[in-house]
This record gives C-alpha cells, sequence and structure tokens, in this order.
C-alpha cells in the first residue's frame, strides 16, 4: 500500500522537541536484550570491520545494513561503526527482530584502505559487499536483508536496490534527496545562508560560487547562462576571476587550471558570504590532495557524481520502501523530494511506499525526533508480520 504521510505533532508534549536533531536514545536498562559480534567483510582488495547486533533468540532473522551520509564536514571522514547514530539505530531496531550491521567505510576506524572522494556507483557497491556479507549467513533469512541510508545514502541505497532488485529487500531513506547532486549542493548554500540572516547580496554570492563550483567541475557546464546574468547583476568582484577560470580558461593546463582556481577560493575563504561553501574545510583540502597529473580523471569522475539524477534508479525500485523528511531541512529540498520521491516509485510501478515528513525539524532525524522511532517500529513491524 502507498502512503504518503505528514505528522502532526502527536502530543502538546512533542512541541518543545519539534527541532530536536541527531541524539542518543536511552540505553535498555538492565541486562542488554541482543548480542553484538565484531565482523569483517571484504569489499574488493579492502577489509570492512563492522559490528553486527543480533536479537538473542538465535533463530534466522531479517536484517538492515546501515549506510552512512557524506563525509563529515570537519574531519572529512564518513561516520562508521562507532557513531553514536548508528549505535542508537542498532539497539533500537534489533528490539523490532532485526539484525543491524553498522561498519567502517574504507580508511574509517578498523576498516582497510584509503578514506577520500568515493562516487555514488562505488558506494553502492561497497553497500552491496556490506549486504552480501549478511545475506551469507546462516543466522539471517538472506531473503529479507534491506538497507537503511541517511542523507547521501539515500541516493546510494536507491541506487543499489535499483541496480540489485533481487538481493535488496527493503530500503528506508532518512533526509534522503529526490533532486540532483548538483541541485542539492547549490539549494544547500543559498538556504543556509538564509537561514543564516545573511543579506541578500552576500546570500547570491553564496549561491553563484557554488554554481561556479559544480561547473567548473563538469565537462559541460550547466549553469552558463544564470551565472553570467548574476555576475553582471553583481559587477567585478572574485566571482570574475573564477567565471573567466571556469568558462574561458584559455591556453593553460589542468593543472594550471587547478592552481589559479585554489588561489581565486583561498581569497574567499574567510569571507562571512562563503562560509557554506566549506572551503577551508572540505573543497581547498580535496583541491590540494589532487596530484597534477590526475586533474582530468578526477574532474571527470566528480563530475559524473554531481550529474546524478535519483530519478534515474527511484523509477526502477519496487521493493518496500519508507522515506522520511524534514519540513525544514536546509541541506536539500524535502518538500520537493518527498513529491519526487512519490513521483518517481509510483512510475516505478511500486505499490509499497510510505513518505513521512515530519512537521519542525531539519536534516538531522534520529531516535529523539518526535515521531519517528513511532513510525520506524511500526513500519518494522508490519514489514513481515504474518510471513
Amino acid at each position: 500500500m502507498r502512503r504518503v504521510l505528514c505528522l502532526a505533532v502527536l502530543v502538546l508534549l512533542l512541541l518543545t522537541a519539534a527541532c530536536a536533531g541527531i541524539a542518543p536514545s536511552p540505553a535498555p536498562t538492565g541486562a542488554r536484550p541482543w548480542l553484538e559480534e565484531e565482523v569483517t567483510l571484504s569489499f574488493g582488495s579492502q577489509q570492512l570491520a563492522g559490528i553486527l547486533t543480533l536479537p538473542t533468540g538465535g533463530e534466522p532473522c531479517p536484517a538492515i545494513v546501515l549506510v552512512s551520509g557524506s563525509v563529515d564536514t570537519t574531519t572529512g571522514l564518513r561516520s562508521g561503526a562507532s557513531s553514536q547514530y548508528f549505535i542508537d539505530h542498532a539497539r533500537k531496531m534489533v528490539l523490532a527482530g532485526f539484525a543491524v550491521l553498522r561498519y567502517d567505510p574504507p580508511g574509517v576506524g578498523q576498516s582497510t584502505g584509503e578514506a577520500g572522494f568515493e562516487s555514488l556507483d562505488l558506494r553502492a557497491e561497497e553497500t552491496m559487499a556490506a549486504l552480501q556479507y549478511v545475506r551469507s549467513r546462516p543466522d539471517i533469512h538472506a531473503d529479507r536483508v534491506g538497507l537503511m541510508g541517511n542523507s547521501q545514502g539515500g541516493w546510494v541505497i536507491a541506487k543499489a536496490a535499483a541496480r540489485y532488485p533481487q538481493e535488496v529487500a527493503f530500503i528506508i531513506t532518512v533526509s534522503g534527496s529526490g533532486v540532483s547532486v548538483a541541485a542539492q549542493q547549490w539549494y544547500s548554500i543559498e538556504a543556509q545562508s538564509i537561514a543564516a540572516g545573511m543579506s541578500e547580496q552576500e546570500v547570491v554570492q553564496a549561491a553563484l560560487f557554488g554554481r561556479l563550483l559544480i561547473d567548473w567541475q563538469l565537462a559541460t557546464p550547466v549553469y552558463r547562462d544564470e551565472n553570467e546574468e548574476t555576475v553582471q547583476y553583481l559587477g567585478e568582484g572574485p566571482w570574475t576571476r573564477f567565471m573567466a577560470l571556469v568558462y574561458e580558461p584559455g591556453d593553460i593546463t589542468p593543472a594550471e587550471g587547478l592552481r589559479a582556481g585554489i588561489e581565486i577560493l583561498e581569497s574567499i575563504q574567510d569571507e562571512p558570504w562563503a562560509r557554506f561553501l566549506y572551503l577551508r574545510e572540505l573543497y581547498l583540502p580535496q583541491l590540494e590532495s589532487i596530484p597534477p597529473d590526475q586533474v582530468l580523471a578526477v574532474k571527470a569522475e566528480v563530475g559524473q557524481t554531481l550529474m546524478e539524477d535519483p530519478q534515474a534508479y527511484l523509477t526502477q525500485v519496487r521493493c518496500p520502501v519508507l522515506a522520511f523528511f524534514g519540513e525544514e531541512d536546509l541541506l536539500q529540498p524535502s518538500r520537493r523530494s518527498a513529491a519526487l520521491y512519490e513521483q518517481y516509485l509510483t512510475q516505478a510501478g511500486n505499490e509499497r511506499f510510505e513518505i513521512v515528513m515530519l512537521p519542525g525539524v531539519g536534516h538531522s532525524i534520529g531516535m529523539s525526533t518526535p515521531g519517528y522511532w513511532e513510525v520506524l517500529s511500526q513500519w518494522l513491524d508490519n514489514l513481515y508480520s504474518g510471513q
């Protein structure tokens, strides 16, 4: 059955916590009603370390693989098995009868490999390696293993479900985006700048640089007309030099273009309006790490990811889907995303999806978010009831 829900505030008490983000939920008291096992799974040449939380009954059970979002802007790393968010989910969902795997991505925690940029394609394959490990265990129902991803992880698990429909039994997305990666980036810069109280001109400057950064990484720019119009409105500024580099670089090598771009970005990194470009925390360290002879290869890979549109795979997802959105999300357009999820899943002929809009909530949705666990636990209870 398809359902699209907007959760009203259930009781007056919930009003005081409507803006709660990801926070630890109270741990069960007394003896833990679960078992935890340290596991290792293979992904290509890498060994990924994880923790599998299991019900204590001993009978084969369904399972969920937790899939992280993008890198943290303060650490440059994706979340791993020690994430409190993952721990909270594992230790709550196991009470609904599901085994839950949380694991360290490559280069994080106990996993081998190097952390760094990963395409959504590569992330989907990594996710499937984790799911296939869980499916191989005798204490798991192999045909009842699903994926749960938050933020960027929503794109990843939808791609995996479309690519491997016989293996992914269900997906749960939390604050996933229904728009393309490029559109989500631009939206988040503009929305966060407005929410921070920046002036109209500062918001225009931030959004312009956000679009220029996107076009700089694409073989075929998509925002040129809009950017040229905005620069004409703003007049001379650092955006003028950057726009020339993006659209009319002249006779320079890719390495020289990279260095010129880094110099421009360094010149604006401390501007108040550049706050949500995350230049110092994310962009500049990543750009500085690119070897001169790899500039074109990296640009091609990043550009492909920027143009990823979930329409391509949500229209192929036919397994059960539960999708949560926060009404006040500043990192992705939640209302548009929810509408697109409904449109694309309907187009796929999917009859088993539920879309939930949580009022007064932003991008961070966790166990302390009013109404979240109630819906999630009921959905899990119903997923295999009577089977």
